[in-house]
């Protein structure tokens, strides 16, 4: 039996295009132009005499056939990923990591270096950012994220649940981690997370009550606020997986012992690259790069 089958690097761009509703982001994942995508969906829409996308104000939606034609190809390309990566015994190809950016630059890429030498043909690709991520749309394999105490967890692999303690910079203040005055902590510049709820929580669970409104700076990202107290313009909170270097190194001390619990950083895998034997060792070797943090 002859299949009829259109060109398979059309199939590829649509396929792509419409699973990641852009034809900006198919370049990307495919390693193509713009140009070329576009080129490929107009022709095997003009093959197929059907409208598989119809343009609309920020960029392109699926049509009804579209939609349908998709639910049976991607499968399609899931089998022969699948049979491809289950001819070798070696994990290999490309992973897509989202991550964001303080994990990344803290925690994940220090350590990257030892995953290469393990899996040198396992190909990490990272993306950083702090949007949501949609692993299920195939955004990326793996996706880390920080995730707010309270919210579900169900079918993530925790990284870390690290309560944040105080930091700062050796000296600040002339205050002494081994006989810290928590009172004299409380009038000293405080800098300030996004929330803005981390610090009056702490004092909380610190059993102390500031004697003066708090001295809390403008919110800063947690990659900037390690940055600020480094140089001295104030005691951070933080979590210790985000400082461990900062602390290794002497840029930083932990002022006190006492934590306070307010999210942590989670795996979330999308299911069918998971079954990918890369996928599989690089998330196994984050959980075990991570393992000490589940134990703080």
């Amino acid at each position: 039996m002859v299949r009829i089958l259109p060109p398979l690097n059309a199939l590829r761009a649509f396929e792509s295009a419409a699973r990641l509703r852009s034809f900006t982001r198919a370049a990307q994942e495919l390693n193509v132009s713009h140009s070329a995508i576009s080129r490929h969906v107009r022709g095997l829409e003009k093959r197929l005499d059907v409208a598989l996308f119809r343009n609309i104000a920020r960029g392109v939606e699926l049509t009804a056939n579209g939609h349908w034609y998709l639910e049976r190809i991607s499968p399609a390309f899931d089998l022969i990923s699948e049979a491809t990566d289950g001819l070798t015994d070696i994990p290999a190809g490309q992973v897509i990591l989202s991550c964001e950016p303080s994990i990344a630059q803290k925690w994940l890429i220090p350590r990257l270096g030892r995953f290469n030498d393990l899996h040198p043909d396992v190909r990490i690709t990272l993306t950083v950012t702090d949007r949501l991520a949609n692993v299920e749309n195939h955004d990326c394999d793996i996706a880390l994220r920080y995730v707010s105490e309270g919210v579900d967890v169900s079918g993530y692999d925790e990284i870390s649940r690290a309560p944040v303690y105080p930091y700062a910079k050796p000296g600040f203040a002339s205050l002494d981690p081994e006989d810290l005055d928590l009172t004299l902590l409380a009038r000293q510049h405080l800098i300030q997370e996004h929330t803005g709820i981390l610090w009056p929580m702490w004092f909380r669970q610190a059993g102390v009550v500031p004697d003066a409104p708090l001295k809390l700076s403008t919110p800063l990202d947690a990659v900037l606020g390690i940055e600020a107290a480094i140089s001295g313009m104030g005691a951070i909170l933080m979590s210790a997986e985000l400082t461990s270097v900062e602390v290794e190194a002497g840029r930083l001390v932990k002022l006190s012992d006492v934590g306070v619990q307010s999210g942590g950083y989670y795996l979330l895998t999308n299911d069918k690259a998971g079954r990918r034997k890369a996928v599989k060792v690089f998330r196994e070797w984050m959980l075990d790069e991570s393992a000490a943090w589940r134990s703080v």
